[in-house]
């Protein structure tokens, strides 16, 4: 007998080589110097990957803003700082926005 597959795994994986194109295609206007067009790619990639209920890759999550939508570039759209209050972590701050996101580090 063949497996038979989930019925929404081709429209998964089509979802997730979207929103890849689409961060690369970003990646490439913020390099340019167009950070608003940036900006408004991954917001479509989030709609996108809303509309389909499947998550938008680590790698990627981490480098926009929850809240604006901006691609974080270290240094030049956000600052990156290391803390060790409490528990070690790395804290995030959007330049656009201010708002904070808090990554813990596990040892």
């Amino acid at each position: 007998m063949s497996r038979r597959r989930h019925p929404r795994a081709k429209a998964r994986r089509l979802t997730q080589a979207r929103v890849d194109i689409l961060w690369e295609q970003a990646k490439r206007e913020v390099e340019s110097g167009r950070p608003e067009s940036a900006r408004q790619r991954m917001l479509s990639a989030r709609k996108i990957s809303q509309k389909t209920r499947t998550k938008i890759p680590r790698h990627i999550s981490r480098r926009i803003c929850k809240t604006c939508g901006t691609i974080l570039v270290p240094g030049d759209t956000c600052r990156v700082r290391v803390r060790h209050n409490r528990s070690k972590h790395v804290v995030v701050t959007c330049l656009s926005c201010g708002a904070i996101k808090r990554y813990y580090i596990q040892r």
